[in-house]
């Protein structure tokens, strides 16, 4: 059963190596909204534009299989931040609180102690994204069960890599790739 969900959170890491966005596909980012306000019961906030977006610092909130991928499961929570600093990205991990995972009906907590960088650049509401060097490590948790997972695989899941869809919102960045949607919240 553990090498089951291990295989299962290999398969979801591995979607995160598609090209690019398929253009019909109903899970393609729409611009976020943010709820009305007492003071404004019917506004919503106007998205920010994609490349003021991809400044700052992020908190990785969840990500989601989505396509045909949807069904692997889901990843919240956890240490995991993403800096975006004109045209570079770095993502770390603090290795203290897990991302928790349900896949293909399991749980699994995967730990991540280390860092992924990369470039980026943005066209509009796409960009494509380039995955450079990673360091550290990462475990993946099966009740008492633990194996070491490859930081290339986590780099497939975690890292925006090939091109992806944009939306975003003053605090929320959503990237979407072919088979995985990272959920950002701004820092």
């Amino acid at each position: 059963m553990r090498r089951l969900l291990f295989v299962a959170v290999t398969a979801l890491m591995l979607a995160g190596c598609s090209d690019s966005p398929s253009p019909n596909d109903a899970s393609s980012p729409t611009q976020p909204e943010t709820s009305p306000t007492a003071d404004n019961p019917t506004s919503t906030a106007t998205p920010s534009p994609v490349t003021e977006c991809l400044n700052g610092r992020y908190q990785l909130v969840r990500f989601v299989g989505v396509g045909a991928k949807g069904t692997f499961g889901t990843g919240e929570g956890g240490d995991v931040t993403a800096t975006f600093d004109d045209g570079s990205y770095l993502m770390r991990g603090a290795g203290r609180d897990p991302i928790e995972l349900t896949l293909a009906g399991q749980n699994a907590d995967l730990l991540v102690d280390g860092t992924i960088s990369g470039d980026y650049h943005a066209d509009g509401n796409k960009a494509t994204f380039t995955v450079g060097k990673s360091t550290g490590s990462a475990t993946l948790a099966v009740g008492s069960s633990k194996e070491s997972v490859s930081m290339a695989e986590i780099d497939n899941v975690l890292a925006p890599d090939g091109e992806a869809g944009l939306a975003c919102s003053n605090d929320a960045l959503i990237v979407t790739l072919q088979d995985v949607r990272l959920e950002f919240g701004k820092v």
